[in-house]
């Protein structure tokens, strides 16, 4: 079977607030586009179905402390934060690109890394991750 060379996905947080402890990858319920078939929705997880280049853009709508980590295999590659302490009724949006090399297999994903409480990742499409073959 001949694979394709074009590798993409575009997946959001649709349903429902996600309210994640320590540790926890980050499901996204709503696949958008999953050209190459990379991205998993049963566990978060980008499996890379072809060596090359990559870009992956995270961003997420939260309404108090969370800190999300993007791994690329067990390795944490990039950061995003928004502090807990704005007021109670607002949310924040925290964005981070990275522009990775993988090898065939890899898996990227996002990870919630909370000190003393859950991190929450605001649902109705506020939400995503991202990534496509550059080269």
């Amino acid at each position: 079977m001949m694979q394709s060379k074009s590798v993409g996905f575009s997946v959001n947080v649709k349903a429902k607030e996600l309210k994640l402890g320590a540790g926890k990858t980050v499901i996204y319920d709503e696949v958008l586009t999953n050209e190459g078939n990379g991205y998993d929705d049963r566990t978060g997880v980008f499996t890379c179905p072809l060596a090359g280049t990559y870009i992956f853009v995270v961003d997420a709508l939260s309404p108090r402390g969370t800190w999300l980590h993007l791994y690329l295999n067990k390795t944490k590659v990039a950061s995003l934060h928004v502090s807990g302490g704005h007021k109670s009724n607002a949310y924040l949006q925290l964005s981070r690109t990275v522009v990775l090399t993988l090898r065939k297999g890899d898996h990227v994903k996002v990870v919630i890394y909370a000190v003393s409480h859950t991190g929450t990742v605001h649902h109705g499409g506020y939400s995503g991750f991202s990534g496509a073959k550059l080269s």
